[in-house]
């Protein structure tokens, strides 16, 4: 059989557009867009009263008052605009009107710390948490001096109901990069111990969390603040020596 060419040229155009000539099946291809996502954890550090946690104008946690954390948060990866407000006003930097910058990688949880170290106004400090749990059901806990003490200070991390004596977990508070401990699943307690001085005085307790249930492939986070007064005062945050603590949920 014989097609005149019209008809030719008409099956070559629409062969050229995708499409059949003849009677074919053509099959539609979707796409699916998947929106990675981030977890977000807002620590208060600095007194004030309780406060919102927006983030790109959007409220997603409310009344949160001072030496407390958020939930876990679950957000959109990518640039961020976070921003904390009691009924005074906005808290954070001076810059920007305390709007703080973030990028959230996928898959990632991060801590945003709001700290008052001493006269010098409100600080946020960015910490990635480790979402991997230990090997044979252990539990790992990290220790984050948020305090900006110029006291030398010793941790100890003990059974509940033990003193802080033997060698350190931590000989020196303050490391830049705080890493994770692994320790057996059980109730702990953390001490902060000044250092000890040739000819000065024995080491002194300056601060202990209490109880601190560490479960089996849980991770945990000990944000070590300086307590200021709230409200605060005149003066900020600078009575060196007095020190609290919030823990986080960093996994399970």
């Amino acid at each position: 059989m014989r097609y005149a060419p019209a008809i030719i040229g008409s099956c070559l155009t629409l062969a050229l557009l995708g499409s059949s000539c003849g009677g074919g099946n053509s099959t539609a291809t979707s796409s699916t867009t998947t929106t990675s996502t981030a977890t977000l954890v807002v620590v208060q550090g600095t007194p004030s009263a309780p406060s919102s946690v927006s983030l790109d104008g959007q409220v997603l946690a409310e009344n949160l008052a001072y030496l407390t954390s958020t939930n876990p948060l679950i957000v959109t990866s990518g640039q961020h605009q976070l921003l904390l407000q009691s009924p005074t006003g906005a808290i954070g930097p001076n810059s920007n009107n305390g709007v703080v910058g973030l990028d959230l990688q996928p898959n990632t949880h991060t801590t945003i710390a709001y700290i008052t170290p001493a006269v010098f106004g409100v600080t946020v400090q960015t910490f990635t948490d480790d979402t991997t749990p230990a090997a044979n059901s252990m539990a790992k806990l990290r220790v984050v001096d948020a305090s900006f003490t110029i006291e030398g200070l010793q941790v100890f991390i003990v059974p509940l109901g033990s003193g802080p004596t033997g060698n350190p977990q931590i000989p020196t508070l303050g490391q830049p990069n705080p890493t994770y401990q692994t320790f057996p699943p059980g109730n702990y307690d953390v001490y902060f111990v000044t250092a000890p001085t040739s000819g000065g005085p024995p080491p002194t307790v300056r601060y202990h969390t209490g109880s601190l249930m560490l479960g089996a492939n849980q991770n945990r986070s000990v944000y070590f603040l300086t307590a200021c007064p709230n409200p605060p005062t005149s003066g900020g945050c600078n009575a060196e020596g007095t020190y609290a603590s919030v823990t986080v949920a960093d996994l399970n």
